[in-house]
């Protein structure tokens, strides 16, 4: 009985001593809360610069067209809608397979990491060399001599028996100091005006034969805008982005002029300010003109078989 009685107690003393299960609580309650409406998103413009608007760093990416105004603003043009993007940092250009380092002393042709020095063999201590070379890096041609007496001259190298070639001389006239590249195995050389901004341009052999002018003797190459179109058919833009001219730079026949003064038209212009617009080829063929002053960051699409151009004026900031 004692025993019965204990566990009883013990068992009535732990009812009594114990709490209630919590009541079952519902879900908490929502509060609405109110956001601001976000404000709609700014629609980038263009601030043409107040001097120099040179269009640099351009690059085409499939239907994009990429690239900055005199390293101050960048864009991302869509060509299918002509709506206009802000880039944060300049459009990464391809690297060539083949380079020049030219940095006094040095004078290196590479290709990858292999590279071969010419200059203790051109001109050892020379201040400066300008000098360019074909896709592979087999030869270069460097500029020498003292240009503003117009005594400039070319020298054409083999780089795999560092052996020169060919010497000629580029002067034009009053187009005495130059600027040089090589279109494959064809030197282009932009003759300027030594610190103005005109220059005409020439197609020389490898063996120092000219082939032709650029375009023809009057057609500006200050800015050296230039691309690639097909074999051996390059496409050169007047230095004031009124013309493209299709040129074979083997055998120097032009084959076909296009006018791109439309570019300029709202501006109530026929042309840019030399040197200033930029020449870019897309993957479909088509060309793009990106139009420095007065009708800067503005672009024209140009069909070269056509001829038919299409003209995207870009939006100004207003001031």
């Amino acid at each position: 009985m004692t025993r019965v009685w204990v566990a009883s107690a013990i068992a009535l003393f732990g009812a009594c001593g114990s709490k209630p299960p919590p009541a079952a609580s519902g879900p908490p309650s929502k509060t609405t809360m109110t956001k601001d409406p976000e404000p709609p998103a700014r629609p980038v413009c263009v601030t043409p610069p107040d001097e120099i608007a040179t269009i640099v760093h351009a690059t085409s990416d499939g239907a994009q067209v990429q690239y900055c105004i005199a390293d101050k603003e960048c864009f991302a043009v869509d060509l299918d809608t002509g709506t206009y993007h802000r880039l944060v940092e300049p459009p990464k250009m391809a690297a060539p397979r083949a380079r020049v380092e030219a940095v006094n002393p040095k004078l290196d042709i590479c290709n990858g990491a292999s590279c071969t020095s010419l200059a203790g063999k051109i001109m050892p201590n020379a201040a400066s060399m300008r000098a360019a070379t074909n896709t592979d890096g087999t030869y270069a041609v460097v500029l020498l001599g003292d240009a503003p007496k117009g005594v400039g001259y070319a020298e054409v190298w083999d780089v795999t028996k560092t052996k020169k070639s060919a010497v000629f001389r580029y002067a034009r006239g009053d187009f005495r100091c130059g600027e040089v590249a090589m279109l494959e195995n064809t030197i282009y050389l932009s003759a300027t005006q030594c610190g103005q901004p005109a220059a005409r341009g020439g197609l020389y052999a490898l063996n120092g034969r000219k082939i032709a002018n650029v375009g023809n003797k009057d057609f500006g190459s200050f800015g050296g805008a230039y691309v690639h179109v097909d074999g051996a058919t390059w496409a050169f833009l007047e230095e004031n982005g009124n013309q493209i001219v299709l040129q074979d730079v083997v055998k120097g026949k032009v084959w076909k002029t296009i006018d791109t003064a439309e570019l300029f038209g709202a501006s109530g212009a026929k042309m840019g300010t030399p040197g200033e617009s930029a020449l870019v080829r897309l993957s479909d063929g088509r060309l793009v003109v990106i139009a420095g002053s007065p009708a800067t960051g503005s672009i024209a699409t140009v069909d070269i078989g056509t001829g038919e151009i299409k003209v995207m004026p870009a939006p100004l900031c207003k001031s």
